[in-house]
């Protein structure tokens, strides 16, 4: 038996070490992403500057053609976040987040009902499935001391479940094929509605998969209660901490009195959310587009705060998470000015027909997508620089641009398991390093990896 012992700290050194190495390259080699954009336009002026027939000076006016391009994807993209932030920290979902913690009596319940709440969640919306993770984690955490349920798998378990189920009906890229207008509407012939990617029957049956696999996954991980480590005491009362309630203010001005006011935010909510029952009445779920489910969470946001103080305050908040959206896409926007206006998709189109069959391609579009998303691992802004070229190929080679569209998706959830962007916002709320959490996320990795690969080997252009 203590030969036994002895290998196995053997073993857990030596993978110790191996997932220390692995974060202390991605931490010390993989820069900020306003780094990286910044490089990554260098680096495909270059490319256009070798591969076409445009010069330096075409080449920046192909840059600044594209410039503005992006505009109100990007004002899109930030009220998906902030509306995302701001339904997930009202107090109703708060309070019902308590309400769904204390249900479960055990650990295995527990993580049952995490992974199943938060992968719905994210399936519907990652910004809210992104703040409910974290939050109903930190709430089991506090809750269910005592449980033995190991801290930094819950950590790891509440980010790997929101990278894996926010491949929904959220993501940037089905939702931008599917609004009117958008910058890619004559490449493809048209628009491209969600029923043929987030709500395909090739996706829902493959979310679903993964939906049931993630928690046999963590039902099988599971520390031991012996092997635990809870929570600390010192992080249990921080974060059971309630700020104190400031109460009414006598005296208010009339000013101050519409501020704390729920008659207006009611009245505009409600009057929004007929609206959005009336186009769903009318359309199902075939025109649901980006602006949609933008509306749609504003509204949920107004009669969720009930005051504007209260909406207001946690906009504020939610602001926070947008600035990379604001300074980042108008750069990603010249990137794809380049790529298109100067001839470089159609060389890097060539490159992707030439390793690809009609059988591979998806497959292939999961895998690079994957490898980009380590370094540029905002979904939205990496499908500007590939969609000019990857659905281009996929046309040659006769895969639908709704399938293309999957697998792109698809492979943008795959890295986010085993880098440290996202995981950011994580790290910081549970009080962790991202040591911690690799060993659990890149298991989760590997199982998202396989299904995605055979899933798009058996089903190279869809259902």
């Amino acid at each position: 038996m203590a030969g036994l012992s002895s290998a196995n700290r053997s073993e857990k050194n030596t993978s110790r070490r191996l997932v220390d190495r692995f974060t202390e390259w991605s931490l010390n080699w993989v820069p900020d992403s306003m780094v990286f954009v910044l490089a990554l336009t260098v680096i495909v002026y270059l490319m256009a500057l070798v591969f076409t027939d445009h010069g330096p000076v075409e080449l920046v006016d192909d840059f600044a053609s594209g410039f503005w391009l992006l505009l109100t994807f990007a004002m899109q993209m930030c009220l998906m976040m902030i509306s995302g932030f701001v339904v997930a920290d009202s107090k109703f979902v708060k309070s019902g987040i308590i309400k769904l913690v204390d249900w479960p009596k055990t650990p295995k319940r527990t993580m049952l009902m995490f992974c199943l709440v938060v992968g719905v969640v994210c399936w519907f919306h990652w910004g809210i499935g992104l703040m409910l993770s974290i939050v109903m984690g930190k709430q089991i955490a506090v809750r269910k001391r005592g449980l033995g349920i190991h801290y930094p798998f819950l950590a790891a378990v509440a980010y790997s479940t929101q990278c894996i189920m926010a491949n929904g009906v959220s993501q940037a890229a089905p939702l931008l094929m599917a609004t009117p207008g958008n910058f890619l509407e004559k490449t493809v012939g048209g628009l491209i509605p969600l029923t043929q990617t987030a709500l395909s029957p090739f996706l829902m049956t493959f979310m679903v998969i993964q939906l049931f696999a993630i928690p046999l996954l963590v039902m099988y991980l599971l520390p031991k209660k012996e092997n635990a480590v809870e929570l600390d005491e010192a992080l249990a009362s921080e974060f059971a901490h309630v700020p104190p309630a400031t109460g009414d203010v006598k005296d208010l001005r009339p000013a101050e009195r519409w501020e704390r006011s729920p008659v207006l935010p009611t009245l505009l909510a409600l009057v929004m959310l007929f609206w959005v029952a009336k186009f769903f009445w009318l359309n199902g779920v075939r025109k649901l587009d980006l602006n949609m489910v933008n509306f749609t969470f504003f509204a949920m946001g107004l009669l969720l705060h009930r005051t504007p103080q209260s909406f207001i305050s946690s906009v504020k908040q939610g602001v926070n998470t947008t600035f990379g959206v604001i300074i980042q896409f108008p750069l990603y926007a010249g990137i794809f000015g380049i790529i298109s206006n100067s001839g470089l998709a159609g060389v890097i189109t060539h490159w992707f027909i030439s390793i690809s069959t009609t059988e591979t391609y998806a497959l292939i579009v999961v895998i690079y997508t994957s490898m980009m998303d380590f370094f540029v691992p905002s979904g939205g802004s990496k499908f500007v620089i590939e969609a000019p070229y990857i659905l281009s190929a996929g046309q040659h080679l006769g895969v639908p641009a709704h399938h293309v569209v999957n697998a792109y998706s698809t492979g943008a959830q795959l890295a986010n398991n085993i880098q440290p962007f996202w995981a950011l916002a994580y790290l910081a709320a549970f009080k962790l390093k991202f040591q911690d959490i690799l060993p659990y996320t890149f298991l989760f990795f590997v199982l998202s990896g396989i299904m995605a690969t055979i899933a798009f080997l058996v089903f190279p252009t869809g259902l």
